[in-house]
């Protein structure tokens, strides 16, 4: 299972114990989004301006608005791109920390007990691929890697179950009345 790039066992596994970092797949660098926005930016302006030159110029405060949209999305893009749930097993303790951006601390921090700890996996259409993945215990319930595909899914229940913590697969999740 080496080859899934978004599910990655950092430190080594040492028995029950284990560190599993999930992130999503971001192909292109900070630098990388900011010249493809820049030039975006460059063709979109050149237009609007030579189109203003011609007489038209109420096409600009619409190229603004393009602009804009178009760094409001590049900035959602990108701040998606580097999220990360760190998952940090030990003997008494499940710890789940999620993070966006360049932040040194975790966003979410959850501790779950790992005795009353269940791992709940919803199948997908075909028996062998999850299609969500849950922490669930007394301290609540929590889906993990929701931006992962299905086989990298599949990946991490597998490193959770190498770890001592198997997982309950479930064929859908039922609406309850309370």
């Amino acid at each position: 299972m080496d080859d899934v790039l978004m599910v990655k066992e950092v430190g080594g596994a040492r028995g029950r114990r284990a560190c599993i970092l999930l992130a999503p797949n971001q192909s292109m660098s900070m630098a990388g989004n900011l010249w493809v926005f820049i030039s975006l930016v460059a063709v979109s302006l050149g237009i609007s301006v030579a189109f203003a030159l011609a007489g038209a110029w109420m096409v600009i405060p619409f190229a603004g608005l393009e602009v804009l949209l178009l760094g409001v999305l590049f900035g959602y893009v990108y701040m998606e791109g580097t999220r990360r749930e760190v998952i940090q097993i030990s003997d008494e303790r499940v710890v789940l920390d999620t993070s966006r951006g360049s932040l040194k601390r975790p966003v979410y921090h959850t501790e779950f007990d790992r005795n009353s700890l269940a791992v709940l996996v919803r199948m997908g259409p075909t028996p062998t691929e999850p299609s969500s993945v849950t922490f669930a215990g007394p301290e609540g319930c929590l889906e993990i890697g929701e931006f992962l595909t299905d086989a990298e899914k599949a990946a991490l229940v597998e490193k959770l179950g190498s770890c001592g913590l198997c997982a309950r697969k479930e064929q859908s999740y039922q609406l309850q009345d309370f």
